[in-house]
């Protein structure tokens, strides 16, 4: 015979299921079901190409940089900023010694790592959208190394 539980009884496994879901009245945006709230920043367009986008380490990120500061509910703070951009510096220098394909499933591990930080309310959701549109363009160690330096460029005009 199956038992069924009551919301007041132990189902196992630890679960509190009378705890609030703090998730309520918030959208998540396209069925997206990472386990993450899609960030309803915005923020000025950022294409990993500097042939293409001449002023992407001056302007761009001058820019991106303006956009991560103005909004104070959760700010990012610098601390928070080198602490991503130290592992992206990190996945850089192994990308010149391993084979690029075993450095890129923990460059797309950035994904994670930010969404946990948001959740801490560590980072807002301009630095969330910063981080994953470069993430997405990043497919080569050219690519890396060209995130790394418009990281770089955009911690330099984040400072007071």
């Amino acid at each position: 015979m199956e038992q069924r539980y009551t919301n007041n009884q132990n189902r196992g496994g630890g679960f509190n299921h009378n705890r609030p879901n703090n998730n309520q009245g918030q959208q998540r945006s396209g069925g997206d079901n990472r386990g993450y709230d899609r960030p309803q920043a915005t923020i000025p367009p950022i294409t990993l190409d500097y042939t293409k986008d001449v002023e992407l380490f001056n302007t761009t990120a001058q820019s991106v940089s303006q956009k991560i500061a103005q909004n104070k509910k959760p700010e990012t703070k610098s601390t928070q900023m080198r602490n991503f951009y130290d592992y992206v510096l990190e996945l850089y220098e192994q990308s010149k010694t391993k084979p690029f394909a075993e450095v890129l499933p923990f460059v797309k591990m950035l994904n994670s790592k930010v969404a946990y930080a948001k959740s801490r309310s560590h980072v807002n959701d301009e630095f969330v959208l910063m981080i994953q549109e470069c993430i997405k363009q990043v497919d080569s160690p050219k690519k890396l190394e060209i995130f790394k330096l418009f990281f770089e460029a955009l911690i330099g005009f984040s400072k007071k």
